[in-house]
């Protein structure tokens, strides 16, 4: 009976022993399993840190990347501003150097930065001016192109004498002529501030005294010019001519007259202004003689004249 008891005793002791060490198995294994998910929350939430650190690098090098493009494009806009001004024949602004941006300093902070928004910077628009003439002395051509010139002016001829003995009275041996009128046209090439043409031109005027007749010259010259630009659409020239000239000197039926053929010069001088890139004028003044003869004096004239030109 104790021997039965003493066996139930131990028995009961045992159990207790196995319950405990059950138990403490338990408990360590929990601990072991949330000493685990401490260490991986720990990892996760470095690597999420390395995430972040990676992504503000590359928020960084964006924004970089944004502002060297934004100066990339002012740079654009004012080589165009600048080519549109040499196109237009303008003077050039100073040159404006545009500094480079620091980039922004990036703190660690664990969270990804916010930069501010790039607004694109707005320039005011290039002003245009449409007029109908080229800007910048555009009158005074780089390269060669042909001209057509219709010209008509106001001529005041000098006295001439006529010693032609035997044929001509003494009361007419001078030719008082009144003031008188021209006309004609011409064509060339125009090589920028030098130019070289052609012209026919018709001459008329009479004699003061009523019924003793009037002159007329028409002349046939080889023309060369030079010319200078100013205030944008302005010319400033210089021309002389040279060729033949018919002489006519008529008096009337029953008197002397005289048909010559001689050689003629003139010399000019004026202002031009164009109008519209393919239309000009020009008004100057204009000495105009010819050669003597035996029969009479060189004929030399004053004239005022208006010229019309077209560019062709």
């Amino acid at each position: 009976m104790k021997s039965f008891g003493k066996r139930v005793y131990f028995n009961q002791q045992t159990s207790r022993e196995s319950q405990f060490m059950i138990m403490q198995s338990i408990r360590i294994s929990v601990f072991l399993f949330a000493v685990s998910i401490s260490a991986n929350a720990q990892n996760f939430q470095a690597r999420i840190a390395d995430l972040d650190e990676k992504a503000a690098v590359l928020q960084r090098r964006l924004h970089e990347n944004e502002l060297r493009l934004q100066r990339h494009s002012e740079v654009m806009e004012q080589a165009q501003a600048r080519l549109k001004t040499l196109q237009a024949g303008e003077k050039l602004p100073l040159r404006i150097k545009i500094p480079a941006a620091p980039p922004e300093p990036i703190h660690s902070s664990g969270k990804t930065p916010k930069f501010p928004a790039i607004t694109p910077k707005r320039r005011p628009p290039v002003k245009q001016t449409y007029t109908p003439i080229p800007a910048g002395h555009m009158e005074i051509r780089s390269h060669k192109t042909y001209y057509f010139q219709i010209f008509s002016g106001y001529v005041m001829p000098n006295n001439a004498h006529i010693h032609s003995s035997g044929r001509v009275p003494p009361e007419n041996n001078v030719a008082e002529y009144d003031n008188g009128y021209s006309v004609g046209a011409g064509a060339g090439i125009d090589f920028g501030n030098w130019r070289m043409g052609m012209e026919l031109s018709h001459r008329s005027y009479d004699n003061s005294e009523s019924g003793k007749g009037h002159a007329e010259l028409n002349t046939l010259m080889i023309n060369g010019g030079w010319e200078i630009g100013f205030w944008e659409s302005n010319v400033f020239y210089l021309g002389v001519g040279l060729g033949p000239s018919l002489v006519k000197i008529q008096r009337p039926s029953g008197h002397w007259s005289y048909n010559k053929n001689l050689l003629a010069y003139h010399l000019g001088t004026g202002l031009g202004h164009r109008f519209t890139e393919s239309l000009s004028g020009r008004f100057g003044y204009k000495y105009f003689s010819t050669a003597s003869t035996n029969d009479f004096d060189p004929h030399g004239s004053h004239a005022l004249e208006a010229v019309l030109e077209i560019d062709l």
